[in-house]
């Protein structure tokens, strides 16, 4: 009988550090993923990261130009190399203007409203702030 139940628990010990292995895995890969999105020091020399936000299908870089303004990249996951690049003003939360096109970052919601009508707005799934 002994030897059954400690059979039987340095089983689940193996299936529970395989499923905890498969974890880290992932959370690895979707970091990776996600590292590839946050692209301010990749703009150029003394751009920095402010913010980094992510929704169900969008990603938000706040970066902080060597002059000190901010600026907003923007774009979907599906395809993070076409990317939307505004100036963005800070005033509890992240605004950016593009003609008649409102773009809203904050730590709870992204959203996009046109002539004043929010048309898209998605939950804030990760944020990253910088160090």
């Amino acid at each position: 009988m002994i030897v059954f139940l400690s059979s039987a628990f340095s089983s689940k010990v193996l299936a529970s550090s395989k499923n905890l292995e498969a974890k880290q895995n992932t959370i690895l890969f979707a970091e990776s993923r996600r590292n590839a999105k946050r692209i301010c020091s990749q703009r150029g020399l003394n751009w920095s990261e402010v913010n980094y936000f992510e929704s169900k299908n969008y990603f938000a870089n706040i970066c902080r130009q060597p002059n000190g303004k901010l600026m907003l990249i923007a774009g979907r996951i599906s395809n993070p190399n076409q990317v939307l690049e505004l100036p963005v003003e800070f005033n509890q939360g992240y605004l950016a203007v593009h003609g008649n096109r409102t773009f809203m970052v904050s730590d709870s919601s992204l959203s996009m409203a046109i002539n004043g009508l929010v048309i898209k707005e998605e939950q804030i799934i990760y944020q990253g702030k910088s160090n």
